[in-house]
């Protein structure tokens, strides 16, 4: 299986950006977990001066990057051949020309109609082309986004250029409070360095010990790309999978910590025990394996706040207890990792004789 490491700074901007806009939820599952973690001094003031910007463009553009991250690879695409060590900057990912917006409407159309509206590349071109209000009502339909990005979707189908254009400008804009901060230097030295100074070997291994504690087994006819970030450096992106690529954005400090080796079977046990201790996850781990949901599905369950129900899913997805389909929003129950859980309490407690 080919691997590529390197660095593509827009998606150190996007962990900012989702941070900024669920920092409690973050915060709260890493405490949880046990992960002893303060936001650097940047990252708080970045998201001040974000969280501070009214504008109504801006506040649309953070939430359709914070809802629509999984198609950065789409939005902000790397025209050169990828190879180990490549360092990409956000101004390199904005220079798009009018063909490259084509090749990206393209991309999301292909994506787009598979893993969200369920249908052909085809059949969407088809209907953009010949039933466009029909396009507008699946795409209004869609659940687990707000308006916001609803609009944005509308708008690269039917007006590319527009949304590009409002894509970079927008994009430029918050570049400049990620300079201000000081999280763009911190980052890009912390990230950089690390890359220069450290083999790719080492990424790669942190990646093996990633699949190894997710229990996650991969098409190897597909190259993978991880891409480090240093904003939130104890988190990932969760593996994100496309037509013709892997994906995995990884926390810099889960590369030099948290899975700079195999994580051993016992302490994988007893975290997710202490995540099925609690009512409310239990109920919902309940609730998913009778049928997949979205997450307001389960505000609508539990009779929760969307904020307490992204904290408890965060733990049961960084417990590999449930998958969140990053394209559909949808989530489901690792049925892998319960049916591993019970293997791995049997052979701790010597059971595996017992009938």
């Amino acid at each position: 299986m080919e691997i590529i490491t390197g660095y593509f700074e827009i998606y150190d901007l996007t962990m900012a950006i989702q941070f900024s806009l669920n920092t409690g939820p973050v915060e709260k599952v890493l405490k949880t977990l046990g992960v002893d973690y303060e936001p650097s001094s940047q990252l708080l003031e970045f998201r001040e001066t974000l969280l501070k910007d009214e504008e109504w463009s801006t506040r649309m553009y953070i939430t359709f990057m914070n809802e629509l991250g999984v198609m950065a690879p789409i939005l902000f695409p790397i025209r050169q051949k990828l190879q180990d060590g490549m360092q990409v900057t956000i101004e390199e990912s904005l220079n798009v020309t009018e063909e490259g917006i084509e090749l990206i409407r393209d991309r999301f159309i292909q994506v787009f109609a598979d893993r969200r509206l369920k249908i052909s590349h085809d059949e969407l071109n088809r209907m953009i082309s010949e039933e466009p209000q029909k396009v507008s009502k699946a795409i209004e339909a869609i659940g687990g986004v707000s308006p916001d990005t609803v609009w944005f979707v509308h708008q690269l189908l039917f007006f590319p250029k527009t949304a590009m254009d409002f894509l970079s400008s927008k994009t430029m804009k918050i570049l400049n409070y990620y300079e201000g901060s000081g999280l763009r230097d911190l980052n890009t030295r912390l990230v950089k360095g690390y890359i220069e100074s450290s083999s790719s070997q080492k990424i790669k291994d942190a990646f093996s010990n990633y699949l190894d504690y997710y229990d996650i087994v991969l098409d190897e006819t597909k190259p993978v790309y991880i891409t480090l970030q240093n904003s939130v450096p104890h988190t990932n992106s969760g593996l994100m999978t496309y037509p013709t690529f892997h994906l995995l954005i990884m926390g810099l400090e889960e590369v030099t910590e948290d899975f700079s080796g195999r994580i051993p079977q016992e302490v994988r046990l007893r975290s997710l025990l202490k995540v099925l201790s609690d009512e409310t996850r239990f109920k919902i781990l309940k609730r998913l394996s009778k049928e997949p949901a979205l997450q307001k599905d389960l505000v609508e369950f539990t009779g929760l706040a969307k904020s307490t129900i992204s904290y408890h899913m965060g733990l049961l997805f960084k417990s590999s207890l449930i998958d969140v389909d990053p394209f559909s929003s949808i989530i489901c129950v690792r049925k892998e990792t319960v049916r591993r859980a019970a293997a791995d309490i049997r052979n701790l407690l010597n059971l595996r004789d017992m009938k």
